[in-house]
């Protein structure tokens, strides 16, 4: 297994106090409410979290920087309590989400340096259903040699 693909398998395997984390291989297409809170991994996800992009690649050093998007889902936006009953919950997971992070900071000897993570709350759209969750933007530096 590559260093990208272990990172990606580590950072699913990161267990997160009340949260099921999805490997890539393993995301359902669609969630149920038995099944949130939830993270899955959207390296593709674009816009203002933009995945694999801009991924910089310096050959000289062995070094591969990339964005991932982890998205957390915590409750859907239809026919739930609204932003303010969702807030508390979303804002313990985010809590959770950063200390797991924070404990394994190059996710498993995965990374080459420490991740860096941005975190944006608000609605986050997956599988066509608005949730109310978190996207959280990973930045890696992974050694490729």
């Amino acid at each position: 297994m590559g260093p990208f693909l272990t990172a990606l398998t580590n950072l699913a395997a990161t267990p997160i106090n009340g949260a099921m984390s999805y490997p890539l291989d393993g995301t359902p297409d669609a969630l149920t409410l038995a099944q949130l809170p939830a993270l899955v991994i959207v390296p593709e996800l674009g816009g203002a979290s933009p995945g694999l992009e801009p991924s910089i690649f310096a050959a000289g050093e062995g070094v591969l920087v990339a964005r991932v998007a982890h998205l957390l889902l915590v409750a859907p936006v239809a026919g739930g309590l609204g932003a303010r009953g969702a807030f508390p919950a979303l804002a313990a997971a985010i809590d959770d989400y950063l200390a797991a992070m924070a404990g394994d900071p190059l996710l498993g000897g995965a990374l080459r340096a420490a991740l860096q993570v941005e975190v944006r709350a608000g609605v986050v759209r997956y599988a066509g259903v608005d949730y109310h969750g978190a996207t959280f933007t990973h930045t890696w530096r992974l050694r490729l040699d």
